[in-house]
């Protein structure tokens, strides 16, 4: 890595366990690791962010294709059935 910056972290045990478990048999370091998840993590949540400042922008009217077709339907039941989840790391 080009420019890096040394960062201190804690994690739960069982976590850091499970974590140097599953990376012992793999050719990744913890840091390489834990580098690209919070890359995602970083970007999902970006997204999620970005569709929240925009959500509502456009109304049936402006586009009629989208909100009657029956991919929109679909989105909607996907949209409905995540709000009904409940995040558990394990």
């Amino acid at each position: 890595m080009a420019n890096t910056k040394v960062m201190h972290i804690r994690l739960p045990d069982d976590i850091a366990t499970r974590l140097d478990a599953f990376l012992q048999s793999r050719d990744i370091s913890r840091s390489g690791f834990i580098t690209e998840a919070v890359a995602e993590k970083l970007c999902r949540e970006i997204q999620v962010q970005k569709l929240k400042e925009t959500r509502g922008i456009l109304e049936p009217e402006d586009a009629p294709e989208w909100f009657n077709s029956p991919s929109a339907k679909w989105v909607r039941e996907i949209r409905e059935q995540e709000r009904d989840i409940t995040w558990r790391p394990f």
